[in-house]
This record gives C-alpha cells, structure tokens and sequence, in this order.
C-alpha cells in the first residue's frame, strides 16, 4: 500500500456513500420541537430574493439572533425548497459529511503529531477510520435528523476546520501560507461562534492543542503561559456573556430557573453528572434501543439523591485526574478527555436548559473518537484485525443508524418511540397526539392527550390539543371543558379564547361566542381571524352593525382575506345593500377565483328577483 493518504481518503469517501443511504430514511420526517419556532413560525427565514437586506434580517431577527450563521441557512433552504422538509435534511446530511472529511484531516495531523503509534505510516489510515466510525455512529442521528440542531453540526464543522487550520499554520514553514492558515483559522472560528454557543470554547481548545500537541504537555511551559491560558477562559467567558446579552449573568439564569420552578440550579447541576454518564454509554453503546429524541431523566436532589449522583461525579474527576496524570505519557488521550468534558460544560452545567439531549454529544464525541481509533488500531500487530475490527464497527454503526433513521422518517413511529422509552413523560403523548391531528385521525389523537394531561395536569399544551381535537370530533361539550381548563392555566392564551368561540358558536350559543372573541381580539388586536369569527358571532346574535365592522377590521388587517370580504357581502345583503355586497363577492372572488360559496352569493344579488 503505497500511497495511504489516498486509500484514507477513499475509505472516508466510501463512508460518506454509506452515510448518504444510512440516514435515508429520514429524509421525509416531521419538524419537531425547536424546528417549529426556529423554521416553521419565523418570518424572518421566508425570504423571496437573495437581498443584503432579506438575509441580514434573516440573521440577525430570527428567535436566535446570536446564531446570524445558522439562520441564514435555513432562509436558505427556503428559498429553494420552502417548507420541504426534504431538502432541510439533506443539507444537514452534507454538512455531516463535511464535519466527517473534518475529523479526518483532524485525526490525520493530530495522529502524527501524537506519535506513540506501532507504525506511524498508519496514521493517514487511522485517521480514516476514525472519520468513518465518527460519521456512522448512530448516536449522531439527532445531529442530523433534527433538522434545526443544524446549529450543532454546522458549529462543529466550522470549530474543526478551525483547529485544522491552526494545526497546518504551526507546522507550515511558509510564512505567507502560515498567515493564510491562520487567517483561515480565525475565518472558521468567527463561522462557528456565530452559528452555535458551544463554539465558546474554541479558545481554550486551541490553546490546549497547541500544549499537549506542539508543546509535548510540558508542565513548565505550561506554567509561563498560564497568562495565555487565562486570556482563552477570558474569552470564552466573554463569548458567554455575549451570547446572554447582559452584564449580570448569575441573575439571568436564576431569571430563568424562577420562571420554570420545577427544580434549582444546584438541581440541574447535581444531574449533570449522571447525563454526562449517560453520554459517555450511549457514546460507547448506541444500540437504537437506547437512543431518544425525549429522554426522561429525573432530577437529582442531593449527592446521595440518588446515589448514582455521587457515582457519576467520582467517575468524572477520577477520569480527569488521570487524564492530568498521564498528559505527558498519553497525550492524545488526556486531551480527548479533557476535550469532551470541555465541550460539554456550556450544555450540560447548572444553565437552564433541557435536561438531555443526544445531539450535545456532537462535538465533545470527535476527540475520544480520534483517540479510541489511535489506541485501538495504533498499537495493534495482527494487520488482519487492524482492518476487521473497523469494517465490523462501521457495519454494525450504519445498520444501527439506518435503523433509527427509519424511526425518525415517520412522525407516527418517532413519538410512539419516544412514548415506550419515555412512558412516564407528557411530552411524547402530547406530540403524538398533535400528529395524528394534523393527519386527520382524530379519533387516534384523543387517547395520548388525555394520558398527557393525566400525567401533568398543568401541560398547557396539551389541553390546548385536546380540547381542539375533542371540538373538531364534534365533541363540543368536553372540548369546550377542556379549552376552559387550559385558560384557567393560560388566562392569556389567544388561540384558545379564538377556539372557545367558534366552539360556542358551534353549540348554538352565539352571546358566548362574543364574549370569548371579544376577549380574543382585545388580547390579540391583529388577529384577523378572530375579527372574522367575531363578525360571523355577532352577525348570529342581530348585530349587523357590529359584524359589519369586524368583517372590515379583518379585512384592514389582511387585505388578501377572502372569506372576510365574502361574510362582509353577506351582511350587506341581510342589510339591504345589495350593491355593496355584489361588491364584495367580487372581491372575493378576484382574490380566490375558485371560491364557489362566493360564486354563488354573487349570483344570487345579481338575479332580478335580488333587485
């Protein structure tokens, strides 16, 4: 094997292909979670040309205006494809295989200047199989499937091809290259901070690389740059408060934790050790049996509560301080772990945020996978195994991660998977139950939201769900109770006070119609829909009038509101302005030239009978 730079390539090449078919299955999958508030709801990413003005709102209006990098790409995406979710996912599929090519030409510099390998011309070869069994492991699936954690394996690319570059620059003897290289460096880093939080600690990763790997972990070096170490935790920190906008960044998250009650700081922080525990064995063991899109993982309440708390936080620090110990004697792998731990803590720390999640395990996987290759096929003598051991790997990753593709291609299938591992969560209930109304198997999303609600009585969400899925089964009088349940919760909740009234309109009870769409437009004054059943309410109780100037609000607000102008003609009619309502039904119809009930209205004040 002559030239094993160029067979390496092939293999991670090869691993891309195979990736390309592993994941898929969930191509056609549903939006889910963050997906909604970041892609689906967020005008700001409809954009229709690609303008300097459209793509900076774009960046910087999104829910998430500290990720301007992120957000473009989705504006992106729908200007080419809209809402096809399709197209979503094969970007995330291409900016996988492109962090895949990063870890390779990562483990490749890495390994050689890493050294202690039994035969160093294997590096290129390592490296390879590192990239592989990274790009196939099935616990990235959510990296890739989820389609706005986006956010996570784009920063990651970025991050990698940063610390690549700066790894090139120190070993380029070419000044002019070196400075191109380091300018590419920074290029990268800039990407990566402004598309994820996590790329926060690039700073001190970059100063750590340049330690362990170009220093040789030289405590005494390490001692005269502790002035530069400083300055890389500085920066990250300074990155931190940054991303939260405010000076006072103990106060923000306390903010936070007082506005969820459901567990302290100290809470969050005490589980952290057993999340991360969790990360370490499903990094090691990704059977799709273990993996989740909604783990449930319960809080822990003191070291002792559970005992696995303290557990975890001794296999953490004993890792770390043997990590420490044998920096010198085990560089490559020192540095993997203090990697990973590194790159967990902005996610899995005392911040306010979900308890789990498996795609946080993106980043902070790419180092131990480097060196798990390096130990475990550097050091190997029977050749035969140094090449098995990796196929088998990769085998059993794509089978894995094809499998758990083929949950995430089917929105059905994702949340009942979700519900086996999860069966004490509201959660999944809730979003399985929203699934099957949005199919239209109504009679199928009833079940699951009454569980959500049985589980967590105080779910919002899913009474909302359940009282619009007890309505549209004609149900009115227990989706009316459920709807009322829900506002006791959220006194303020607008499509609930919306939905009230077009069920009480449905019941035959149009003064209690009014009064709840009253109530919805004074919360909501632009809600053009709600003007417009207002004005169908108020046209049921006699008030003309008031129908009248309802059905013209909701058309001031939505000027392309068809079937406003086509009850607006209708009340003109039952007030005799036949004129003025031929008018409106013409309106209508210029608007949507296939809207047949205004087709009708027309022709009928238009006969002679009509005036």
């Amino acid at each position: 094997m002559t030239d094993r730079p160029s067979y390496a390539f092939l293999i991670v090449a090869a691993a891309a292909v195979v990736t390309i078919f592993a994941y898929a299955g969930a191509l056609s999958g549903p939006f889910v979670f963050d997906d909604e508030h970041n892609i689906q709801r967020n005008p700001h990413i409809r954009i229709e040309a690609l303008s300097p003005h459209a793509l900076y709102a774009a960046a910087f209006q999104s829910p998430i205006p500290t990720r301007p990098v992120a957000n473009v790409s989705f504006a992106l995406n729908f200007f080419f494809n809209g809402y096809n979710v399709v197209g979503y996912r094969l970007i995330n599929i291409v900016v996988h295989i492109l962090s895949g090519f990063a870890v390779y030409a990562l483990a490749a510099v890495t390994l050689a200047l890493a050294g202690g390998l039994r035969d160093a011309r294997r590096a290129p070869l390592i490296a390879a199989a590192a990239a592989a069994l990274w790009m196939l492991h099935p616990l990235h699936t959510q990296s890739v499937a989820y389609i706005v954690q986006r956010m996570t394996s784009l920063a990651t690319l970025f991050f990698l091809l940063s610390l690549v570059c700066y790894a090139h620059a120190r070993l380029c003897p070419s000044p002019g290259r070196r400075a191109a290289l380091l300018a590419g460096c920074a290029a990268a880093g800039l990407l990566a901070l402004g598309t994820k939080e996590i790329a926060a600690t690039l700073p001190v990763c970059l100063f750590l690389y340049e330690w362990f790997f170009f220093r040789g972990a030289d405590p005494k070096w390490m001692r005269r740059n502790l002035g530069w170490l400083a300055a890389a935790v500085a920066a990250t920190a300074a990155f931190g408060l940054l991303y939260m906008r405010t000076s006072d960044p103990v106060a923000y998250v306390m903010q936070a934790y007082a506005a969820e009650g459901s567990a302290t700081a100290t809470q969050r922080l005490l589980t952290q050790f057993r999340v991360v525990c969790l990360y370490i064995g499903l990094l090691l063991w990704p059977s799709p049996a273990r993996l989740n899109l909604d783990h449930s993982f319960p809080f822990s309440h003191s070291l002792l509560d559970p005992p696995a708390t303290l557990l975890a936080l001794a296999l953490i620090l004993g890792v770390l301080a043997a990590a420490l110990l044998l920096a010198r004697r085990e560089r490559l792998a020192a540095y993997a772990v203090l990697w990973f731990f590194g790159n967990l803590v902005i996610e899995s720390s005392f911040i306010r945020l979900e308890t789990v999640f498996e795609h946080r395990t993106y980043l902070p996987s790419v180092m131990p996978a480097i060196a798990l290759a390096g130990w475990g096929l550097g050091r190997l003598r029977w050749r035969r195994a140094a090449v098995a051991l990796p196929v088998a790997l990769a085998v059993l990753g794509s089978a894995w991660t094809w499998q758990r593709c083929e949950v995430w291609g089917n929105a059905v299938a994702l949340w009942e998977d979700c519900i086996a591992k999860s069966p004490g969560k509201a959660r999944p209930y809730n979003n399985l139950g929203g699934t099957y109304m949005r199919l239209g198997r109504l009679p199928e999303a009833i079940p699951p939201l009454q569980t959500a609600v049985a589980i967590a009585p105080a779910y919002a969400d899913a009474w909302y769900n359940l009282g619009y899925a007890l309505m549209r089964a004609g149900d009115l009088d227990a989706g009316i109770a459920a709807t009322q349940r829900l506002l006791e919760i959220e006194p303020e909740n607008v499509m609930a006070w919306n939905n009230l009234g077009i069920a009480f309109l449905l019941r035959g009870d149009p003064a209690g119609a009014v009064q709840s769409l009253e109530k919805t437009v004074r919360l909501k004054p632009d809600y053009e829909t709600a003007w417009n059943n207002l004005g169908v309410a108020l046209k049921s109780t006699g008030d003309l009038n008031g129908a009248r100037d309802s059905f013209a609000r909701a058309i001031a607000i939505f000027p392309g509101y068809a079937e406003a102008y086509n009850n607006l003609g209708l009340t003109l009619k039952a007030m005799g302005d036949w004129a003025g309502a031929a008018e409106q039904f013409q309106q209508a119809l210029r608007i949507s030239p296939d809207y047949g009930a205004a087709a009708q209205n027309l022709k009928e004040v238009r006969t002679p009978s009509g005036g």
